[in-house]
């Protein structure tokens, strides 16, 4: 706290008052925990196995996005700050992180990482092996009944935007808590990759308060004459089961993983500190 905060809370308690707390700073928590963020994910080397003998594609390392796409905040008890990076091959993103610091009477920072790769991510920090899930991160379906992709961005966007809105999800938290996660009105990154047949791309998030729980890609891929609008889902959350329903159809499930499969590297997704 700045010596001129300070004085002005002082001047604020009056005589046989007890000072409450000062007030928390949080810009300035913020920004040390985004400096922190940028920091460790530079640390960060991603690269996909290659099939069918899993060798690290040495040669071509993932592209880390230079700007988080999305910042949240949890100030429930612990004050927790994250900023979400992507690393994308061919500009399709394969490996999504919230990197977050939580402040208390100390700080610390961890790592929250989702493959959202239909092949096989191998992160690796000081040439260490750190993560290497055994399977892709998500699985494509065609989407029912959406609509041919529209020939100009702009109006591909809008379809994507409806089709996401098609969706819901709910999350079962422990005690029985079930909620309505929010579906974030627009992407949280936009991407297209010639290469790997993907005529337009969208990045989803569905949040508790700000802090996501899971992502949604929606991408037309296919032909490139007439692409056709695929879906997929990724857990962000490990603490909760999640279920979605396109309209009122199930579509996608995932159970509340137990701590030592969070920590456990070979699964897509991962914590670690």
């Amino acid at each position: 706290m700045n010596t001129s905060l300070l004085i002005l809370w002082l001047l604020a308690v009056g005589p046989g008052q007890v000072a409450d707390s000062p007030p928390i700073e949080t810009k300035a928590e913020a920004d040390k925990a985004s400096a922190a963020a940028r920091e460790r994910a530079t640390t960060y080397v991603i690269r996909l196995a290659e099939s069918p003998d899993k060798q690290v594609n040495a040669d071509n390392p993932l592209k880390m996005a230079p700007e988080p796409v999305f910042r949240w905040t949890n100030h429930l008890g612990r004050r927790f700050y994250g900023d979400i990076y992507v690393w994308t091959l061919d500009g399709r993103p394969e490996v999504v992180a919230s990197i977050t610091t939580i402040f208390t009477d100390r700080v610390s920072t961890y790592t929250e990482i989702q493959s959202v790769s239909t092949g096989r991510p191998v992160l690796s920090r000081d040439e260490k092996i750190v993560w290497e899930p055994s399977a892709p991160g998500v699985d494509f379906q065609p989407l029912p009944g959406a609509p041919k992709a529209a020939a100009a961005a702009p109006a591909r966007l809008t379809q994507m935007r409806a089709l996401a809105a098609q969706f819901s999800l709910v999350a079962d938290y422990e005690k029985e808590q079930t909620e309505n996660l929010r579906l974030l009105a627009s992407p949280i990154y936009r991407y297209q990759s010639a290469a790997q047949g993907v005529a337009d791309g969208a990045l989803f998030a569905f949040t508790k308060g700000t802090d996501p729980d899971a992502f949604l890609l929606i991408e037309a891929r296919g032909d490139q004459d007439a692409p056709q609008y695929h879906f997929a889902f990724a857990r962000f959350n490990g603490s909760c089961a999640l279920r979605a329903l396109h309209k009122d159809t199930a579509v996608w499930h995932v159970d509340r993983l137990a701590s030592k499969t969070i920590s456990d590297p070979r699964q897509p997704y991962f914590n670690f500190r």
